[in-house]
């Protein structure tokens, strides 16, 4: 039997949480899936479960309290649709049905090849339609959370204003850059629309591959042809927001 109080994610309420099996009967039923097992993986937004579709395909089912936020989920995923992420299968508010990623390990990428990864993620034609999120409200966040990034913040602002605006991942972190049929695929994006920099500066600080984070967002900015400046000041608030932003 399915325990879903056993592994309830962060930001979902009670009543979500005890209506989990129901969910999770429906969709089966709806998608013609089968779980693999009746263990659940909960996670900081959901839950994950490994199933098969009816072709007996190997899936993953994804179930989000935050339906927003599994939207621009979702709308990132699907621009990227022909490149560098694990295919969507099926989705609908609150819940994703993905590929499962085959080895599936996490992907440490040296600069040369992350640069090439950004580049893919970040062609022209792979804008996601509705339902991403606004990187300028990104950055409105992280200064009401932490007040002494407002002149960071407003900087950054400043600097975007009429720069050419992707769907970016926003959390490019080896843990979310997998190894998959030979090739290397993203899942788990925030789904942002924004300028370039945000994602050369993510990938910048979570990849570390032995020079200090400054050194690292320069060299991709450098690869990426975009604005290391620009990045580098996206680094500096996403690092300033994790070690001061309040814990809950």
């Amino acid at each position: 039997m399915i325990s879903p109080r056993e592994h309830r994610p962060g930001g979902a309420s009670a009543d979500w949480v005890s209506r989990l099996p129901e969910l999770i009967e429906a969709l089966c039923k709806d998608w013609r899936l089968s779980l693999d097992d009746e263990r659940m993986a909960g996670g900081a937004w959901g839950v994950v479960l490994c199933c098969h579709t009816a072709s007996g395909s190997e899936a993953v089912l994804k179930l989000c309290a935050n339906q927003e936020r599994l939207r621009a989920e979702t709308s990132a995923m699907l621009a990227w649709a022909a490149g560098p992420a694990i295919g969507v299968l099926a989705h609908r508010p609150g819940a994703l049905l993905l590929q499962r990623a085959r080895p599936g390990r996490p992907s440490r990428l040296a600069p040369s090849r992350l640069a090439l990864l950004l580049n893919a993620l970040h062609r022209p034609d792979n804008i996601g339609g509705l339902g991403l999120g606004d990187w300028r409200a990104s950055v409105n966040a992280a200064v009401l959370q932490v007040p002494s990034l407002q002149a960071l913040g407003r900087e950054l602002l400043r600097e975007g204003e009429g720069r050419p605006v992707l769907t970016l991942h926003g959390d490019l972190r080896p843990a979310n850059i997998l190894e998959h049929r030979g090739a290397t695929a993203v899942i788990d994006p925030v789904g942002i629309a924004g300028p370039r920099e945000l994602d050369v500066a993510s990938a910048g600080l979570y990849n570390n591959w032995g020079e200090e984070s400054s050194a690292r967002i320069r060299r991709l900015a450098k690869l990426t042809k975009t604005d290391p400046a620009f990045a580098l000041r996206f680094g500096q608030l996403s690092a300033m927001y994790a070690a001061l932003a309040p814990r809950y």
